[in-house]
Formats: structure tokens, sequence, C-alpha cells
């Protein structure tokens, strides 16, 4: 795997980095033992078996099998290629990665997604300080004044303003010889009939930064709510509004502080909320939530509360969300808001403890849904009709019979008919939507064998007492062969034996998945516990000899080759007298 930058480099990294800290960005960890743990961002969980080791430099999933060194982590989450995961720790580290011995298709990727984010800050910068121009900004000023914006708020955010100019950005850019390719691609300009023109003009613009505070991307406001009144930017090689939330990097912090998650779906509602003391506030960039959203809050949150409009959009929006938490195992709560209020508005109106205060009466998501139907439709013949048919297919997807019972008896008694009516559509709509769920295969492999690889793993020591190789060519588990033969070979060549170390020398998922499984396992074993081990799989090893010569004696006698019969029964013996010997 490091074969484009060079393995020294690679090695210093990783033995600088702590993969403790780096995932800690990711994922909400807890010190239990030795190791550290919460829940699998790679697969939903309520319990948490996403384990860290901070001495051995790995993670594994023990409910996925997911597993690795602080370069797979990175890959695996953020997307990114082996030579981006080790540029990012580099750079984090203070340590230089040359660029050299790259693909020419992987050097322009990353050259590119370097000179995007290049872009992206420089263009911040500018709409900032138009914004501050005392003549330029002063319109967009007053916008925010109005808004109630604070000086503290505009400046976190690196809020800015975008000309009412068709060319503004783009002759800026084209000043400082940036290629109008680049912009385009960048989502800044827009390609129209042979000409470029800016994306965002005449707008508050919002940059989009990621959790590594890098400006992704922008959104813009338009001043007078002619439409669009929000437009973001498009997916781009270093933005993906599926799998970013504006302002984590800032919630994230507070989420974590405060153990819950407030969701919203606009700019101006996050900003409303930091500008009362509230941080662990995230929002959707002018899209639906998404399972990838729900999975990164899960990593800095236990509680989400979804702070949505309490119009017919908010609504749907909850209703769309419910089926994603359900997939990711989270219970969310709604916080149902006046109506005619957004959160923005609200918490102008009661400010920061009012807030909290509805917060604590948020409702779980079917409550809400049942609530929302009820006060929609009305309590009429038709209008419980309309309210089973809105909620049967919530009702449908909750996973746990228990709750869909009790939601089921409480709608029932709220519409004053009876449950198995109610129960009927119910199942109804589950059959009709039932999906094939296809489940992670269990790691097959003798016990005996892991424990073998284990040892091996865990005390490399070991291995000069042991006939390792004899071991390992018996081993009936490929992956297993596979990987006690990488540990012999490092071992023969005087390499270091650890996991983190073996990870970074393959690129088979399973492999790797095996390595950061067995270096986790508890194997408290001396050395007499070790041999004995040892002789108990020769035994096993002896025993499985044993009986393949039974078989091939029976077919040489089926044959009556005599010579081979004979050959046979003389191995078999011998084989025999090692087998009682041992015993």
């Amino acid at each position: 795997m490091a074969g484009f930058i060079p393995e020294d480099i690679v090695v210093h990294i990783r033995d600088t980095a702590n993969i403790v800290d780096i995932i800690s960005e990711f994922v909400a960890l807890k010190k239990t033992g030795k190791n550290f743990m919460g829940l699998c961002p790679f697969h939903a969980e309520k319990k948490p078996s996403f384990t860290v080791s901070e001495e051995k430099q790995i993670f594994h999933c023990f409910g996925c099998a997911q597993g690795g060194n602080i370069f797979s982590f990175l890959m695996q989450y953020n997307n990114m290629s082996f030579p981006e995961a080790v540029r990012f720790l580099g750079q984090r580290y203070g340590i230089e990665v040359p660029a050299q011995k790259i693909s020419p298709t992987q050097r322009k990727e990353l050259e590119e997604k370097e000179r995007l984010l290049k872009i992206n800050q420089e263009a911040a910068e500018y709409f900032k300080g138009i914004l501050s121009s005392s003549s330029s900004g002063k319109r967009a000023r007053d916008y925010l004044d109005k808004r109630q914006m604070t000086q503290e708020v505009t400046d976190r955010f690196m809020l800015g303003y975008a000309l009412q100019s068709w060319t503004g950005l783009t002759q800026y850019f084209s000043r400082r010889g940036v290629p109008l390719d680049d912009l385009q691609k960048g989502g800044l300009v827009v390609a129209k009939k042979g000409r470029h023109y800016d994306r965002f003009r005449d707008r508050v613009i919002f940059p989009i930064v990621d959790i590594h505070k890098s400006v992704v991307g922008f959104g813009g406001r338009s001043l007078d709510d002619s439409l669009p009144k929000y437009l973001n930017s498009p997916d781009t090689p270093v933005y993906h509004k599926s799998r970013t939330l504006y302002g984590l990097h800032v919630a994230k912090d507070a989420c974590r502080q405060s153990g819950t998650a407030f969701i919203v779906e606009g700019y101006f509602d996050l900003l409303a909320l930091h500008c009362h003391g509230i941080k662990n506030v995230v929002a959707t960039l002018g899209t639906a939530l998404t399972r990838q959203h729900v999975r990164i809050v899960k990593g800095y949150a236990k509680e989400m509360v979804l702070v949505f409009d309490s119009d017919e959009a908010g609504i749907k929006a909850a209703e769309r969300s419910l089926p994603l938490f359900l997939e990711e195992k989270v219970d969310p709560r709604v916080l149902i808001l006046p109506e005619g209020k957004d959160p923005d508005s609200y918490v102008f109106a009661v400010g920061a403890n009012g807030f909290l205060k509805a917060a604590e009466t948020a409702l779980g998501v079917m409550p809400f849904l049942i609530v929302s139907a009820i006060k929609k439709h009305g309590l009429t013949l038709e209008g419980k009709v309309r309210i089973i048919e809105t909620l049967k297919g919530p009702l449908s997807s909750l996973l746990d019979g228990v709750s869909r019972s009790i939601y089921i008896r409480d709608l029932a008694e709220r519409l004053d008919i009876d449950e198995s009516a109610i129960l009927e559509q119910v199942r109804a709509s589950a059959t009709k939507g039932k999906k094939t769920v296809s489940l992670p295969k269990p790691r097959h492999g003798s016990k005996l064998e892991e424990a073998l690889v284990a040892i091996m793993l865990q005390y490399p020591e070991a291995l000069s007492s042991l006939d390792s190789e004899e071991i390992v060519e018996g081993f009936e588990t490929e992956e297993l062969k596979k990987l006690g033969r990488m540990i012999l070979e490092r071992s023969s060549s005087g390499r270091p034996v650890t996991g983190a170390d073996l990870i970074a020398q393959t690129d088979d998922v399973q492999v790797k998945s095996l390595i950061s499984s067995l270096s986790m396992e508890e194997i408290e074993a001396d050395r007499d516990s070790r041999h004995k081990i040892v002789r108990q799989y020769q035994a096993h090893l002896r025993k499985r000899q044993i009986r393949l010569l039974s078989r091939k004696i029976k077919e040489a006698e089926k044959t009556n080759d005599q010579k081979l019969l004979n050959q046979l029964l003389a191995e078999k013996q011998k084989w025999a007298e090692q087998h009682l010997e041992a015993l």
C-alpha cells in the first residue's frame, strides 16, 4: 500500500499519529479497560462494539468485522485514497510527504482537490472582505442586522456577501490566473452559451466547512426573497451534500459534552441558536436528511432532536427521516414548534432557556407523527381513515414489535376504533414494502487456528520456540494461512510483527479484518499455555493426517495397488506412533 509514498514516511506518520485522537474526531469513544469503545460508524448498532486500541494502534468492530489501522479508518470513513489519508495525517502532525511515485491519474486527482480547496478558501476570504467593506457590503450587513446576527457569530462562520454582479468573482480569480475550468469544477461559476457567470450574486454567503476545517462549498441567501431563496454549491470533487453537515466543525465538541445534537434545516436556524449560546446544532444543506448524516451525528451525540418547521414540509421531513433512524438504531425526538414558527424565529422569541425547556418536551418520531396526523385530518370518520392511511407506513417500518404494538394500541384508543383494524392495515403495508436484508456472514475457521495466529500476533517472541512453518502450512482456513505466512515473512526479515504494520502491508479487506480482530482478542497466555495450544494443534494435525491416510489406504485396497498400500500403511504407522508419543 505504501508504493506511492516512501515506506519510511508512512511508518513515521503512523508511529507519530494517535489513532484514538483521530477517530475521536468522528466517533464518540469511551475508555473501557485497556481499549476505547463507541458505536460503529460503518453499521447500525445500539450497543457499542467498535473497539479502538491505543496500545496497538488499530480498530475493529466486532459487529460488522470492519477493522484496520489509522489509514484504513480515514480511507473508509472519509472515502479517501491511501495517499490522501497519509497526506492528511502528515499535515496534521507536521510531517512532509514528498509527492513522488504517484500514478498520473492519482496525481491529477490529488492536485485538483488541493486546487479546489485553495480556491474555496480564497473565495471565502473574498466574500468576507466584501461584507466588511464600508460601501459594497452595507446592504448585506443591514440584512444580517435585521436577522439579529451578532458579530461574533458572523465571524465564527465566516459569513460573506456576493456582489450584485454577473462576473465579480470570475474577474477576481481571472486577475489571479485561476483557470475558469477550476472555478466551474468547484461550483463557483456557471457556463452558459460559451460564457461564464458567477453562481452566487447579491446573496449572503455561508461558507460550508468540513470537519477538517476546510472550505468545501458555499450556500447563498437572497436579500430580497427572490427565487431561489437559497442556493447551494453542487456536488464537486471536494463537496458531497449527502455526507456534509453545516456547522459540524463547530458543534462537535458541544455535542460530545452535552450528549445531544439538535438537527435543523436552515443556515439561519443554526446561526440563530448560536446567537443564543446553543452550539450543539448542525444543519442539513438543501437536501433531506440522509443515512450518512445520521451516522455522522451518531458519532458525536447519543441523543438527537429534530427541530423542523411545524408546517407540512417539516412534518414530511420528520416522516421521511424515520426509516433512516430505524436503520441506524437511533431513537430521535422531534421538537414541535408553535404554528408559524421556525427554529430561527422561535429562539429569538423565547430565548435560550425557553428553547431548551421546550426541547425537554420533544416527542419521539412516532408520537410526533401520530399527533401531527390527528391535528391535520381531524377525528371525523373520513379523517380517521386518512390518519390510518398516513401512519400505516411508518408503523410498519418499526422493527421492534413491542414498540409497534404499543403505538398501534395508543392510536386505536385515540381514534376509538378496533386495534385489529389498524393492525391489518399495518401488516398489509409491511408485506408490500418488505425487503430482503443481507446479513454479514459470520467469520469461519478453526478456533484453534485462530488462537495460534493470535499468539503469533500478540506474542511474536513465541515464534522462535514454535515449529511455526509446519503449523501455518497445516492451516485449513486460507485467510489464516495467508496471515500466518505474512507474520513469518516479517519475522524472518527482522521487521516488527505488529497488527498495525501487517494491516499496512495488505490490501485484502478480509485479512485486514482478521488482523484487527485477532489483535484485539484478550489472550493472556504464558509460555506453558502457549505450548499447550501448539501441542493441541499438532495433535490435531496428526489425527487429520491419519484420517487422510486411512482414506487413501481404502482406495489403494480397492484398486489392489499393493506397492502403494504398503507405503501408505508404513506412513500411517509412523504418524500413529508420533501421536502416541505425544500423548
